[in-house]
C-alpha cells in the first residue's frame, strides 16, 4: 500500500461510518483499523486475503459493513466468526466492542497466522484466533455465530442452521437471495430477520434463530 493510499484510508473510513449512520469511531479505533488495513495490504501481496484493497472500497465494504452488523449482536458477550479470513467482521467488532469476546476460526493456516499477528500488533485482548476446520470444532457453546464470506457458503450455512441449538443465533452477511433460500429450507421452528446493508442493492445482515426446540427424529411434533 502506498503512502497516499494509507493517508486516504482514514478519511474514507470516517466517511463510510457516517454514511452507514453508525456512531463515530474514536481516534484509537481509527488507528487500530488503519493498522489492520495496512497489515492486510502487505500480507495480501503473498497471501490471498481479499480482492478489495482500495481504501474507499475497503472502508465501506469491509469495515463499515462489519461494524453495521454489531447493531444486531444484542446482549451476547461471546461470538464466533466462522471463516474469518482477513478478519471480517471479527476484527472491527473486537475493536468497537471491547466488552465482547470474539473468536475467529479460520481453517487456512496462513490466514490464521495473519489474524494472530493482527491480534498481537493491535493488542486485542478480546480476540481469540483458532486455526481449525469448522467440522472439527465444537461451536455449540457460542450463543452467536457470524460469517461473512465462505466457500460453499450455501451448504455450510444450511448445515449451521440445521444444527443450531435453541439458544443460538446465526448472523450472516450475505445476499438477500441467499438469505431467502436458506429461510425456505430452515427448520420449522426457526425464524430469520433481515436487515438491508446501507448502499447495497442486494446484501443484507440475516439473523437466524431457533425460537423453540426443533423436532427430534421423524414423527416428532
Amino acid at each position: 500500500m502506498s503512502k497516499g493510499e494509507s493517508n486516504e484510508f482514514r478519511p474514507a473510513l470516517e466517511a463510510a461510518i457516517a454514511s452507514f449512520g453508525l456512531e463515530p469511531l474514536t481516534e484509537s479505533q481509527i488507528n487500530r483499523m488503519a493498522a489492520h488495513f495496512q497489515m492486510l495490504c502487505k500480507w495480501n501481496q503473498r497471501v490471498n486475503l481479499t480482492r478489495i484493497i482500495k481504501p474507499r472500497e475497503a472502508a465501506k465494504l469491509h469495515y463499515a459493513e462489519s461494524i453495521f452488523g454489531a447493531r444486531f449482536i444484542g446482549d451476547e458477550h461471546a461470538i464466533l466468526d466462522i471463516g474469518s479470513g482477513a478478519g471480517f467482521p471479527a476484527i472491527p467488532m473486537a475493536i468497537v466492542r471491547p466488552d465482547l469476546e470474539v473468536t475467529a476460526i479460520e481453517a487456512n493456516q496462513k490466514k490464521a497466522l495473519f489474524l494472530k499477528e493482527v491480534k498481537d500488533a493491535l493488542e486485542l485482548g478480546n480476540l481469540n484466533v483458532i486455526n481449525a476446520r469448522l467440522e472439527d470444532f465444537d461451536w455449540s457453546a457460542y450463543a452467536l455465530l457470524t460469517s461473512r464470506a465462505l466457500e460453499r457458503a450455501e451448504t455450510v450455512f444450511q448445515t449451521l442452521i440445521d444444527h443450531m441449538g435453541v439458544n443460538q443465533r446465526l448472523m450472516l452477511y450475505c445476499t438477500a437471495e441467499l438469505a431467502a433460500k436458506l429461510g425456505e429450507h430452515a427448520p420449522p421452528k426457526s425464524r430469520v430477520a433481515t436487515h438491508a446493508i446501507p448502499h447495497s442493492e442486494s446484501r443484507v445482515v440475516a439473523v437466524f434463530s431457533i425460537w423453540s426446540a426443533p423436532p427430534h427424529g421423524k414423527g416428532s411434533s
